[in-house]
């Protein structure tokens, strides 16, 4: 066969394949067999294996899968990609509707766009000039994870659009199983004697999260696309869905436009009722202004828009009986009451366990091993207990008592002021003990490479470390006597944790896992106090006066640093050689007072720029406005890039921005 031939017949067989994916996954219909179907993938694989340097990036064999990488590269979102408020009432939904109007001061009610909300996994798609070149999924919503070659495999997925569009465009959705494609893997699992997925929607996560995208390709995931970036000609979010489905891209076909809460209510009822007939699991509505104009005005929170809302489904209870209630110890030491029931189905879910949150909760409550109890699956994911019927029976179950001692390692427990829960305060507690070495290993913590959930479940269970200065005294011929722990893999954790004794401030803060102290709130203090022992001597009064901490924090890091249990986990690892202090402060301050925005991919963490322009006197935002002074921009950056420009802020890129650091 000449090149020329070979390239009209995969050029035509490219098509041919493309046209019965849109049949099968835009129209559900079908007009060929499965095998005449594996025939046209088979001749292309065969012809593209033969003329390599005729394969295209949009090609249908990409959906097969390739080998297993070693990890996810990272992916930043920009605008970030966020969270929705939820709202469980007709009255919630009024309350939302009056924000809005007064918001914006209408005399009617607005146009909202409202459809299905998808129990699935958030994803964003980046098409270039048409052309699928990366994948990410939600993350923090500003960061997520680099999962392309698994989301080329997903069917539903265009790799090339339709049209023509030139630059970019940021395509947000959902990924998720269909009822029957999900049965239909469960079933198929059992057959190979493997364990059933509990849920759709943990299945469609851990599908899409496989290192080797092979396994992605054998599961029937499915993609509906919501929203869309990198548009200045669509005004309405109906015109994006319009738009989206003229480009190949699906979006959801129970998509609605209604004006005002009381035709929201009936779209609601509607989907509701019939919520059991839908293909795939859906458990509530978005309400979003249709209007792009409208949203801008009402603009952001931190984390979720003022004009969007979740109205979630009543969630489904059933009966069952509480057998026993025992105790859950946390990372930080926290005490969960664990009901156990006699097993039941919630939502197509068999529930085996649920929560009591807290004392509290017990007593308010006041159920007890042998009731009957109702059980829902909170916002259809997390079981919880919502009270016991009373039954005939005379006689019940002895009153539950929460244990003076923790049930893993009889170390004291305390309820502290202004808290629900009781904690367990021995640092040693194995149930702590290998979160905590995670936490403190962990990307935000010290980074310490090579410790992960495995090793770390070695270190604990064969009694190599007693608590997390414990970390410090092990030596190479410890570490290399583990299973799959060589003594190149030994010496190289040694060398790590040697590298760690000379972390900042910020870090160490972060990864001794104080209650509500994450690395935002650390960076503030290590912004505060130049060193640990400043931090150690603190009075509550002085940590209220930092941004970010009310009292009720402030006395949850005091306490740690005055408690001698905790304070003694401290020295210790002051004695193994830590005495972290504050990064230097930029000389000359040189971003004293400018609010500054980061936009895009940059070569370093966001985390990391905030906390060099936080040193340098700078006060870092999430969003541009007129108050912003200046904007710094990587790679892909969008709709804030557009934003600064149109309001003549100053806009620098990476290398301008480290160049003003490092001024005099």
């Amino acid at each position: 066969m000449r090149i020329d031939d070979a390239r009209s017949e995969m050029l035509q067989l490219r098509e041919l394949i493309r046209y019965h994916n849109d049949l099968y996954y835009r129209e559900s219909r079908t007009e060929i067999s499965d095998g005449e179907y594996d025939a046209l993938m088979l001749r292309l694989r065969q012809l593209e294996d033969s003329w390599p340097e005729l394969v295209t990036p949009d090609s249908p064999t990409h959906r097969i899968g390739a080998p297993p990488v070693s990890g996810f590269a990272r992916v930043g979102h920009d605008p970030p990609m966020l969270s929705l408020d939820n709202i469980f009432s007709e009255n919630e939904l009024f309350e939302f509707e009056k924000r809005v109007i007064t918001g914006l001061g209408l005399v009617t009610p607005p146009v909202y766009s409202v459809e299905p909300k998808l129990d699935g996994l958030a994803l964003s798609l980046r098409y270039v000039d048409s052309l699928l070149v990366l994948a990410g999924t939600r993350g923090d919503g500003s960061e997520g994870e680099d999962v392309t070659p698994n989301v080329k495999t997903i069917r539903s997925i265009p790799l090339r659009l339709r049209e023509s569009v030139p630059g970019n465009l940021d395509v947000r959705g959902e990924v998720f199983f269909g009822s029957e494609d999900f049965a239909s893997l469960n079933r198929e699992r059992s057959r190979l004697g493997e364990k059933p997925f509990s849920n759709p929607r943990n299945a469609a996560s851990g599908s899409l999260r496989q290192l080797d995208s092979r396994i992605t390709a054998s599961r029937p995931l499915s993609f509906i696309a919501w929203s869309l970036e990198g548009t200045d000609h669509l005004s309405t979010q109906s015109e994006v869905l319009e738009f989206m489905s003229r480009l190949g891209i699906p979006v959801n076909q129970l998509n609605r436009t209604c004006r005002g809460a009381g035709e929201v209510v009936r779209i609601f009822t509607g989907l509701e009722a019939s919520r059991e007939e839908m293909p795939y699991e859906v458990d509530g509505i978005v309400i979003k202004l249709d209007s792009f104009e409208e949203q801008r005005a009402l603009g952001n929170l931190a984390r979720s828009p003022r004009w969007a809302t979740a109205w979630k489904f009543h969630a489904e209870e059933v009966a069952t009986r509480l057998l026993s209630i025992e105790m859950g110890v946390g990372r930080s030491g926290r005490l969960t009451p664990v009901a156990h029931l006699q097993p039941v189905s919630v939502g197509g879910v068999t529930v085996t366990s649920a929560t009591l949150h807290n004392e509290d909760d017990i007593v308010r409550k006041d159920v007890r091993p042998g009731d009957i109890v109702i059980v829902r699956r909170a916002g259809d994911v997390i079981p919880e207990i919502v009270g016991r019927l009373p039954g005939a029976d005379t006689e019940r179950g002895a009153r539950f008592v929460f244990p003076d001692r923790c049930p893993v390692c009889s170390g004291p427990i305390v309820r502290l002021e202004d808290e629900s829960a009781h904690r367990c305060l021995n640092p040693s507690c194995p149930a702590r003990l290998r979160e905590g070495i995670l936490h403190w290993a962990s990307r935000e913590g010290l980074d310490i490479e090579g410790l992960g959930v495995k090793l770390a479940d070695q270190l604990v269970s064969n009694g190599l470390v007693h608590d997390i200065p414990g970390l410090y005294d092990l030596t190479v011929e410890a570490l290399a006597s583990l299973e799959r722990m060589g003594e190149k893999s030994a010496r190289n954790l040694v060398e790590e944790l040697d590298r760690s004794r000379s972390v900042g401030l910020e870090r160490f803060l972060t990864g001794l896992g104080i209650p509500g102290v994450g690395r935002a709130v650390s960076g503030y203090i290590a912004l505060r106090f130049a060193t640990l022992e400043d931090v150690m001597d603190s009075t509550p009064e002085e940590l209220t006066e930092i941004e970010g901490i009310g009292p009720v924090l402030a006395c949850s890091v005091h306490t740690f640093f005055t408690d001698p249990v905790t304070r003694r986990v401290v020295e210790r690892l002051r004695e193994a050689g830590f005495s972290p202090r504050t990064e230097a402060l930029s000389a000359s301050r040189v971003l004293e007072g400018l609010t500054i925005v980061f936009t895009g991919s940059l070569s370093i963490s966001r985390t990391e720029a905030a906390a060099l322009a936080l040193r340098a006197g700078a006060h870092v935002t999430g969003s541009v406005s007129s108050r912003t002074d200046l904007v710094i921009t990587g790679a892909g950056a969008g709709g804030k890039l557009d934003r600064a420009r149109n309001l003549g802020i100053r806009i620098a890129d990476e290398s301008e921005f480290l160049d003003m650091l490092e001024r005099n």
